[in-house]
Formats: C-alpha cells, sequence, structure tokens
C-alpha cells in the first residue's frame, strides 16, 4: 500500500526509528477501563500464582482451564465473597 511503501521509505532514508502517533482515548474506552472486575476475575487473580507453583510448565490455556474449573467447584457463598 502506499502508506506501508512510504513508511518503508523513510525508514531506509533515516537511522531514526519513525514516531509513533498517540491516540486520543474516547470518554467510553474510559469507563471500560474502570469497570469492575468480576468475582471469576478476581478469584481468577487470586489463585493464579498457586495454580503456576501446584502445576510447573503449564500453559496458559491450562490454567484458565484449571481456575475455572475450581471456580465452578466453589459453592454459593464462597463466590459470593468475591462478586461483593
Amino acid at each position: 500500500t502506499l502508506r506501508h511503501t512510504t513508511d518503508l521509505t523513510h525508514k531506509l532514508s533515516t537511522d531514526q526509528p519513525m514516531a509513533k502517533t498517540e491516540k486520543s482515548k474516547s470518554p467510553k474506552s474510559a469507563e471500560k477501563s474502570k469497570k469492575k472486575l468480576s468475582g471469576f476475575m478476581k478469584f481468577s487473580k487470586e489463585n493464579r500464582e498457586k495454580v503456576k507453583e501446584e502445576n510447573p510448565g503449564i500453559s496458559f490455556g491450562q490454567i484458565g482451564k484449571k481456575l475455572g474449573e475450581m471456580w465452578r467447584a466453589l459453592d454459593q457463598p464462597e463466590k459470593d465473597k468475591y462478586n461483593a
């Protein structure tokens, strides 16, 4: 594409890296970043290291699967502690 060609030409003609353009955040994206964590996310954050320690070499996907199994095994009063 033309932009890619221009970027490539600029990069080849200078030794300096191109400056990144800054994007302004919309008000909606700012609101999303302040959204409260779900109970499962709080539980995951609290238990992720424990799962990694108990299962050395476990993949990222397997950690999530294990955390999901643990979450589903909790009874409702335990889940309510994280959802509060």
